[in-house]
């Protein structure tokens, strides 16, 4: 027999062998050397889902309701998050309209993957999630970067210039992850302007969305409800109900896409689990009052978080508006301490201080670190006081 090593070895496809590990699910699994460290790299709320959406996963699984079901997603979830979006957004939604993801990853990703030829260019504004980046590469599309001006926000001429005649869709994340910013009325409608002149999708990623810290939620399609055809909405359990090991979310958009990307499920994942789908049913027909309190309890967090980093000298930090997230700029901080990346800063950290960070630069914005303010107040306060001693010194 010929020796194995005679033959050709099979080889990965470009995008597989050029693809790395999600930059927060990294950090996750990093170890710290540090015996007690605080982890402020992963957005998880703390605590555990609404009771009532446990009690439910827990009586599908013992009733036997885990079978096949619809690959859209079970009937009653999908008209409640229809009357749910049309409620915040404005606009008209039926069950149709609506499809039940695994997460709001897939939702995303299979929006893409229905909609990008290859070499298509989808516009992604820094700071970005790095994920947006990921999936645009993965489904054989080209992620353009529109920097951000010192606010960290876009400018409505950045976004003009970035347009091309290989554009096909832009990415928005209302509020950022990961800087909690919520984009003001002139530039979504400068955003809609662009979308409609060249007959771009617009994907508009709002799983922080019902975590408005400062004021009401306010929705993108609120403001420019002419994109509604040409828009897909990205929603999930994860963040909104603390139901992050579920892997439940929903896309809404025109039912074309809708029916595409059903099609695509159905040689993929099949449809979200049925077990999580009974918990998101029980979750949504809440009243409201559970995530009020969980909103609540995330603006203490984000003040307790807020107040120990501005304690440190020369803290330069925003109060985010929504979301789970502080984003500080800190390359004055690296300077001091003669580091040229936030990278080493977050490595420091982690193992020095204690305290686990997320670098900016993964999200597009170098010079910055992301910390999480969605776990225990009181761990929090300890991240805070580690973060001063460490700069202190």
């Amino acid at each position: 027999m010929t020796p194995q090593a005679a033959y050709p070895e099979p080889r990965l496809n470009a995008r597989a062998a050029a693809g790395s590990m999600s930059p927060t699910m990294a950090a996750a699994a990093a170890i710290s050397a540090h015996p007690d460290p605080v982890d402020l790299s992963v957005g998880e709320p703390a605590g555990p889902p609404p009771l009532e959406a446990r009690e439910a996963a827990a009586a599908a699984a013992m009733e036997g309701r885990s079978r096949y079901g619809p690959v859209a997603g079970l009937a009653r979830l999908r008209a409640l998050v229809a009357q749910d979006l049309s409620r915040r957004d404005g606009v008209a939604r039926a069950a149709e309209d609506i499809l039940i993801t695994a997460g709001g990853k897939p939702a995303i990703f299979d929006t893409l993957r229905c909609i990008l030829e290859p070499g298509d260019e989808v516009l992604v504004f820094a700071p970005f999630w790095p994920t947006f980046k990921d999936q645009i590469t993965w489904a054989g599309g080209v992620p353009v970067v529109v920097e951000p001006g010192p606010d960290l926000l876009p400018s409505p001429e950045a976004m003009g210039r970035a347009v091309t005649a290989r554009t096909r869709a832009v990415i928005v994340n209302q509020p950022s992850n990961p800087s909690g910013q919520v984009w003001d009325a002139l530039r979504i409608r400068r955003l809609a302007e662009l979308a409609l002149r060249h007959g771009l999708w617009v994907i508009v990623d709002q799983v922080y969305g019902t975590l408005a810290l400062d004021g009401p939620e306010v929705p993108l399609l609120q403001t420019a409800p002419d994109l509604a055809r040409q828009c897909v909405v990205v929603e999930s359990f994860s963040k909104r109900f603390a139901m992050t090991g579920y892997r439940l979310g929903a896309a809404a958009g025109p039912r074309t896409l809708i029916k595409a990307m059903t099609t695509l499920g159905s040689t993929s994942v099949t449809h979200a689990s049925t077990i999580s789908q009974h918990a998101g049913i029980a979750a949504m027909e809440l009243d409201g009052s559970w995530e009020a309190a969980m909103v609540e309890g995330l603006r203490a967090r984000r003040d307790a978080l807020l107040s120990g980093l501005r304690a440190i000298p020369d803290a330069r930090v925003a109060r985010p508006s929504g979301g789970l997230y502080l984003f500080p700029e800190v390359s004055h901080w690296m300077e001091k301490l003669g580091l040229a990346t936030d990278v080493a800063l977050a490595a420091r950290l982690r193992d020095e201080a204690g305290v686990k960070v997320l670098p900016g630069s993964a999200f597009g914005a170098p010079g910055h670190l992301r910390l999480c303010f969605a776990g225990e107040v009181g761990r929090l306060r300890l991240a805070g006081e580690r973060l001063q001693a460490f700069f202190k010194d």
